[in-house]
């Protein structure tokens, strides 16, 4: 319906300005009084023929439209609808609809008229409706589309890591690790190049778009080298002089610059203490007279380097090994000195502008004599030379090689490496938040750089880490899974340059990753773990783990890693992991044999993804990895996620005692460790209460309350797991060990020397005790006293603020 006003021309002066409305004509009427009103209609009766008619009154016109005969008028969303009103509606309306209705009340009414004769039709309507219905329910909560424990993944309060581990099984994607692993190891990525900002990207990426809400990339400053110019020259009887053919492959990070002319060569073979008091006994090597020694690479390179030094050596030349025929491959190995501290050479033990940086000279962790690494090929030329006088190394089945003596062979060295004494490290970290104690938090964690393309190491450990993450997200969409405790997800970078990148985030987080994080978790140097057949014809991967006494117990358990021989020791050898462990915090290590022990290729520039791919082809290879993936992802799970902690102090307990044994037989009579043992009966103690309170919190949750756990349980269980994460942190003295201050952990790190006064480490322990021990390869008895009363002290004191406390405090 339409309506038009059509204003009237005004015919008087008065109505000049006038514009009458229907309103404003409303208004004016209600305004008039009814005198006035009447009069006016008397006046206009007696209205005289001749006067002129009044103004005509607004015309209103009211049009009644069809629609369909002004369709053309209308929008085009208008003659859409009208269409789907006259061609759908109405006839599925008149033609299906009504009908249907009209057929169901005919069902309805015979219905009611058979039923009337069996009892009342309301009644047993209302039967039927609620069988039917029973019916319906029962389809719908056994086919999991409802929440369940099949559906859910969990079982009362808590997750059901069996369905869960289930489910990640399936959801392994080996192309997807393929494509990491593929673009990961594409390029050389030392830290702080091209290539390493590329690659920190695409993990940052990564974290993002698997649905990471809290992605950070950490940024430092730390010293760094880089390949630069070197040159090494010898000369031979006639005094010609002879170029080896060196490149940037010739390169030692965090070697000392310098240039030797014309200086004795000497060989030295691994270049231990033993190796060269030899030399030195036997007049080969004598002080005043200058020498490069020529080694063969040995398991602790900065060992190798800080030995040279002691013996006075300018410069050190080492001899790769050949890989298979290939006798030119060069293995550009670290030299930095992680026996003092680890991170930045110029800030050791403290972040930042904390306090002043040292002069690179001044260091305890930087080599301070130039080193290169040589070819084998590059190494047999120069070991020709040399005399057979001297002494010789070699014998059984090693290889007899004479040491040679001062003046046979005169070389010059000269190394100028591309210095930056401030220059960018990064870490890329995720995180998955918890839903219970979000104070607390396990790290997973894996290096990144390499100064060639890394596939075997460190790129397969990175590559791993990212699929284990992606298994964490299926976890959390198809079950809404949230772990109990926090997960971060750390690449670190800077490994070649003494661990910068793992050092200087847990100096500039001290306090808050001591409080929070109860469990670090390295990948590394993990690889395909490669299948051996057993006794039984069965063939199996092998998985190497190192771990922390408090968690030795937990990863001897065969839960999830059926298809695996894992052997479990404690901590051996440095990583990224090395300051969490100084600092107190329980670390692990998963490593397969050939990336632990640096087996070739890895670490030269052999080591490709062209090379590594023949392997990934292999169909028992992909069921290793799948199984290795869903491995990570178990025990991680089961740390964060499993109600009680997998800490046993009893087993912590055995393991400090049996060390102390073999320490007090190693040393008979030398020392009193009567205040250890009084504090060993006391963590003894705790034990057995821990472990008949998890018996009784097994028995009512598990057992009868199926999966359900009482409020106040719930605060006793925080209560036991926040005073279990003190434990390791509660192992550090605050003034560190005697003269290497970074390391705090007087149970557990590196001693400074890893060398056995029997000439072989085969089952020596150098990673316990480490303020003892150094007091004892210094015959310092009296400051090997006070080492085993300090460690006493404190694990009578800590166990005393075990019992004692119910807030979170310690050492910071």
């Amino acid at each position: 319906m339409r309506s038009n006003y059509q204003p009237v021309a005004n015919t008087d002066a008065d109505h000049e300005n006038t514009i009458p409305t229907a309103s404003s004509s409303h208004t004016l009427l209600l305004n008039q009084d009814f005198d006035d009103f009447q009069a006016n209609s008397n006046n206009h009766n007696n209205t005289d023929t001749n006067t002129t008619p009044p103004p005509e009154p607004p015309s209103y016109e009211f049009d009644i439209e069809d629609p369909r005969n002004d369709l053309h008028k209308r929008s085009h969303l208008q003659r859409v609808s009208i269409g789907f009103q006259e061609r759908i509606l109405e006839p599925l309306v008149e033609n299906i609809i009504h009908p249907f209705f009209q057929i169901l009340k005919f069902i309805q009414d015979k219905a009611d008229y058979y039923l009337s004769k069996v009892g009342n039709p309301f009644i047993l309507r209302r039967l039927f409706y609620i069988v039917l219905m029973s019916f319906v329910a029962y389809y719908i909560l056994s086919s999991g589309y409802l929440p369940n424990e099949k559906a859910s993944g969990s079982k009362g309060m808590f997750s059901q890591h069996d369905i869960l581990f289930q489910y990640a099984k399936k959801s392994v994607d080996l192309a997807k690790f393929e494509r990491d692993l593929e673009y990961i190891s594409s390029m050389p990525h030392g830290s702080g190049t091209k290539g390493d900002v590329a690659i920190a990207q695409y993990i940052q990426d990564s974290f993002e778009n698997n649905g990471l809400k809290l992605v950070k990339k950490m940024e430092y400053m730390a010293y760094a080298n880089y390949p630069g110019n070197v040159s090494i020259s010898y000369y031979d009887d006639k005094h010609e002089k002879h170029d080896l053919k060196l490149s940037r492959e010739n390169f030692n990070p965090l070697s000392s610059n310098g240039k030797l002319s014309k200086m004795s060569l000497i060989y030295g073979d691994k270049g231990t203490t033993s190796d060269l008091q030899t030399l030195k006994d036997s007049n080969i090597i004598e002080n005043g007279k200058d020498y490069i020694l020529l080694l063969q690479y040995d398991e602790i390179v900065s060992q190798q380097v800080l030995i040279a030094q002691r013996f006075g050596a300018k410069g050190i030349i080492f001899i790769s090994e050949s890989y298979g025929e290939n006798i030119d491959i060069v293995q550009p190995k670290p030299v930095g000195l992680p026996q003092y501290s680890t991170g930045d050479a110029l800030t050791p033990g403290w972040f930042g502008s904390v306090l002043d940086e040292i002069d690179a000279k001044d260091s305890k962790s930087l080599a301070h004599i130039p080193t290169v690494p040589i070819s084998s090929r590059q190494g047999q030329e120069l070991l020709s030379l040399l005399s057979s006088d001297g002494i010789t190394f070699g014998g059984g089945n090693e290889e007899h090689r004479n040491s040679g003596k001062i003046g046979d062979l005169i070389v010059d060295l000269d190394l100028e490496t591309n210095v930056r004494e401030r220059h960018s490290v990064c870490d890329i970290i995720g995180k998955i938040e918890g839903r219970e104690q979000t104070d607390k938090a396990v790290i997973i964690a894996a290096s990144r750089n390499t100064i060639n393309s890394g596939a075997a190491y460190p790129s397969f450990g990175t590559s791993a880490l990212l699929s284990v993450l992606q298994l964490f997200q299926e976890l959390k969409y198809k079950y809404d899974w949230k772990p109990l405790r926090n997960i971060y997800f750390i690449s670190f970078g800077g490994s070649e340059f003494n661990y910068a990148g793992s050092s200087e985030l847990i100096e500039q987080k001290l306090t808050p990753l001591k409080d929070e994080v109860y469990s670090f978790i390295d990948i590394s140097q993990l690889s395909i773990p490669f299948s051996t057949e057993t006794d039984n014809g069965n063939t199996r991967g092998i998985l190497n783990i190192e771990t922390h006494p408090l968690l030795s117990k937990f990863f001897k358990n065969k839960e999830g890693h059926l298809n695996f021989d894992v052997s479990v020791e404690n901590v051996q050898h440095y990583g990224d992991w090395t300051p969490f462990l100084a600092n107190g915090i329980p670390v692990s290590v998963l490593s397969s044999g050939l990336t632990k022990n640096r087996s070739l290729p890895v670490g030269t520039s052999e080591d490709t993804f062209e090379h590594f791919k023949k392997y990934l082809e292999d169909e028992q290879n992909q069921e290793s990895i799948s199984d290795l993936l869903v491995y990570i992802l178990h025990i991680t799970a089961k740390l964060v996620d499993d109600p009680l902690l997998h800490f046993d102090i009893t087993s912590y307990v055995d393991d400090i005692d049996e060390r102390l044994q073999k320490l007090e037989q190693a040393y008979p009579g030398k020392l009193d460790y009567n205040s250890v043992i009084k504090g060993l009966l006391f963590w003894k103690k705790i034990g057995n209460e821990w472990t008949s309170w998890t018996q009784g919190w097994e028995n009512i949750v598990w057992s009868h309350g199926d999966g359900i756990e009482p409020s106040l349980l719930s605060i006793h269980r925080w209560t036991w797991n926040k005073k279990l994460t003190n434990i390791g942190r509660r192992t550090c003295s605050p003034a560190g060990l005697p003269n290497r201050s970074f390391y705090k952990n007087i149970l557990f790190g590196p001693t400074l020397m890893q060398e056995a006064s029997s000439g072989s480490n085969e089952g020596v322990d150098f990673w316990s005790f480490p303020g003892i021990k150094d007091a004892i390869h210094d015959d310092n008895w009296k400051r090997a006293q006070e080492q085993v009363d300090l460690i006493g002290n404190v694990l009578h004191q800590s166990a005393a603020l075990f019992v004692e406390e119910t807030n979170d405090i310690g050492y910071k």
